[in-house]
């Protein structure tokens, strides 16, 4: 029986998400931008099943931070709560770009 995790977005993650969306809308297509989106948030949801056997990329506050890599260029930042069964999406970057993770709060 495979147990299952409940995916939550930390605010900056989603304003990141909104941002690139509105990006991919100004230089393609919002039509596109759409589609990107609800690929992104599917493949963030795929988070639920088997988080830790992501790559961790460093410690915070006695916290893992983890990364999945979501749709080619993006890297998805989180943070597992074991005893909540919750992934906490903490940043959204493309890979050209630098993570903002020095603003991550340990709420």
């Amino acid at each position: 029986m495979t147990l299952t995790y409940r995916v939550r977005f930390l605010p900056e993650a989603t304003v990141a998400l909104r941002e690139a969306a509105s990006y991919i809308a100004e230089q393609d297509d919002p039509g596109r931008a759409t589609e990107w989106l609800r690929g992104m948030y599917d493949s963030i949801e795929r988070l639920e099943v088997m988080p830790g056997t992501f790559a961790q990329v460093q410690v915070r506050a006695g916290r893992v931070i983890r990364s999945k890599l979501a749709m080619e260029h993006y890297r998805v930042y989180f943070v597992i709560d074991e005893p909540g069964r919750t992934v906490y999406v903490i940043d959204v970057v493309h890979t050209a770009r630098e993570t903002k993770l020095t603003t991550y709060r340990d709420d």
